[in-house]
């Protein structure tokens, strides 16, 4: 009598092995993506309040604004304003990178908006950050 395996035994092997990794890798690809935009949402709600704090140097020009957003006088900036004048510190050189894609945030545009004297912030974050 031979000992071993048979082929249908092996490919049977093969394809249960098959079918875990591919469970494991779809729930690690899962994991990594929502790690990803959580961070992501974390450095947009940094850059609002670093935005919220900005706005206090510009509300003369945000007050006499003659640009609308949603019907409130606003202000854009891009991201780098922020920076530049060290309301946010990157943490790579002079780029805050976006943690989706890892490219350069810094031509980002902030619109600085008031509503009712208060001030608002708008980032487009293709609704990530909305869950």
């Amino acid at each position: 009598m031979k000992k071993g395996f048979t082929l249908i035994e092996v490919l049977c092997v093969i394809l249960i092995l098959s079918l875990i990794t591919t469970m494991a890798v779809n729930s690690v690809l899962k994991l990594t993506k929502n790690s990803k935009e959580n961070l992501y949402c974390a450095k947009i709600a940094v850059i609002k309040s670093a935005a919220q704090d900005y706005s206090q140097t510009i509300s003369k020009e945000l007050e006499a604004s003659n640009t609308y957003y949603k019907g409130y006088k606003s202000v854009t900036i891009p991201l780098e304003t922020l920076v530049k004048n060290n309301f946010l510190q990157p943490a790579q050189a002079q780029d805050v990178i976006n943690p989706l894609n890892n490219t350069s945030m810094n031509d980002t545009p902030i619109i600085i908006y008031l509503v009712n004297g208060k001030v608002e912030i708008y980032i487009e974050t293709n609704n990530i950050c909305e869950k």
